[in-house]
């Protein structure tokens, strides 16, 4: 099911948190996250000012979104949970992340795909929310934006790592996907 149909227009991108004194510039998190599909056949009414793109290293980015390279991260790592897979992702793609989702302005929307929109762009997501936001909250916010998310067990992992969580994202994670989401 696609995000947009789920939404009208005037609730796209609202804002998860009201205001975020832990980002560098009070970005308050206003992010999609969807399929390569949904993101190019949405992209003119998402019109995001932001885009992380995930996609396996073989495969191609087709007709995406048109923004300069500053605006658009684009990650290379397969949907592989086995850390030891050659194509899984590694540490340096949570911490090129953490560094761009530094650099969005207050304003910034931010769309986040992966090829499927189910397991790696929600795992990624599930990381860039917990640096603002307890994991039980983040997972929460997650289930929100992308109820049938599947995260990627590994990319959580790694973001669990890098934020020094000790399991309980990961833990978090292990909740989805859930029809309903229970505090």
């Amino acid at each position: 099911m696609a995000l947009a149909a789920q939404t009208t227009e005037g609730e796209l991108y609202r804002p998860v948190l009201g205001s975020n004194s832990r980002h560098p510039n009070g970005w308050p998190i206003r992010v999609i996250v969807s399929s390569q599909t949904e993101a190019r056949h949405n992209r003119y009414l998402w019109a995001p000012t932001h885009l992380v793109s995930i996609r396996a290293p073989a495969s191609r980015l087709l007709s995406m979104i048109e923004l300069p390279p500053e605006r658009h991260l684009e990650l290379y790592f397969g949907d592989a949970t086995d850390p030891d897979a050659p194509d899984a992702a590694r540490a340096e793609a949570i911490e090129a992340t953490f560094a761009f989702i530094d650099t969005l302005p207050e304003d910034a929307h931010l769309l986040v795909h992966c090829l499927r929109g189910f397991g790696r762009s929600t795992a990624l997501t599930l990381g860039i929310l917990a640096r603002y936001m307890a994991p039980e909250e983040a997972a929460a916010a997650l289930h929100a934006l992308r109820p049938e998310a599947k995260p990627n067990r590994h990319v959580v992992g790694l973001c669990d790592a890098a934020l020094g969580l000790k399991g309980k994202l990961a833990k978090q994670a292990l909740r989805f996907p859930a029809k309903d989401w229970k505090g």
